[in-house]
């Protein structure tokens, strides 16, 4: 009896280990609404939670959702502890050096919140020494002021709210972030800061991320990403969380909304 019950527990535990393992796992940082955030509940929402949920059907396994910093995401990817990053990432060259990326399926330009008093007013103004560009690390941002504005001095911060304030404040020129959360920090900061909506060159589109050399997974997910655009799975998403969105940012912004 005691070895049928060890018998039994055994075969449970591999069972529940292989269950789990069998689990598609999908890293993202739920602060960025409505893209990938937590309702009320604390459960996660938004387009990034979508589409993991879609692409985890066709693949046939259990979305599972681990919520970590952004800086974070390619470390968990490149160590296995996440299958897939689906976080609103832009694919550029360095990243593309420590994990493979989909094909595109949203293109979110870069834009600038700059301080009322800063003698910045376009992004070809950044690289000199006199400038502060306050960032998010592990962003795309970052990975762009690293590269084109090396005069400046480059501040890294961990929250899109605190490099804001910066900016409200006047510690630094401006910070570097995608057009939507521009607008929407500007609003709230009316009398201290202004946008600088011209787009910062050389910048990708949105793609979900896989470890190097799984290539089975990359071509279902951009079979994925292909049907959806087709077969009008990615309007329904827009229509279900980004109408208002899309329409105030056309309006307010003369830009083509991204998604």
């Amino acid at each position: 009896m005691k070895k049928l019950l060890i018998l039994l527990m055994t075969l449970f535990i591999c069972f529940a280990s292989f269950a789990k393992d069998d689990d598609f796992v999908v890293g993202m940082e739920l602060e960025f609404p409505p893209f990938e955030t937590i309702d009320e509940k604390g459960t996660p929402v938004g387009v990034s939670v979508e589409l993991s949920k879609l692409l985890s059907e066709k693949l046939g396994r259990d979305l599972r959702i681990e919520n970590m910093s952004y800086s974070g995401l390619i470390p968990a990817l490149v160590s296995g502890k996440i299958d897939a990053i689906i976080s609103s990432m832009g694919i550029n060259d360095t990243r593309a050096k420590k994990v493979d990326f989909s094909d595109p399926y949203a293109f979110s330009p870069l834009v600038l919140l700059a301080h009322k008093g800063s003698p910045v007013t376009s992004y070809t103004d950044l690289n000199a020494p006199s400038v502060k560009i306050a960032v998010r690390s592990g962003t795309i941002g970052y990975l762009w002021a690293a590269k084109n504005a090396p005069e400046a001095e480059i501040k890294l911060f961990d929250k899109e709210s605190q490099a804001v304030m910066e900016v409200a404040q006047g510690k630094v020129d401006v910070f570097i972030y995608d057009p939507q959360s521009i607008v929407r920090r500007q609003k709230r900061y009316p009398a201290s800061t202004k946008t600088i909506m011209d787009p910062l060159p050389g910048v990708g589109g949105w793609g979900i991320a896989v470890q190097k050399g799984n290539a089975e997974l990359l071509r279902e997910i951009n079979d994925f990403i292909k049907e959806a655009k087709e077969d009008g799975t990615f309007d329904r998403i827009r229509e279900k969380y980004l109408k208002e969105d899309a329409k105030n940012f056309e309006e307010e912004t003369g830009m083509k909304y991204f998604f």
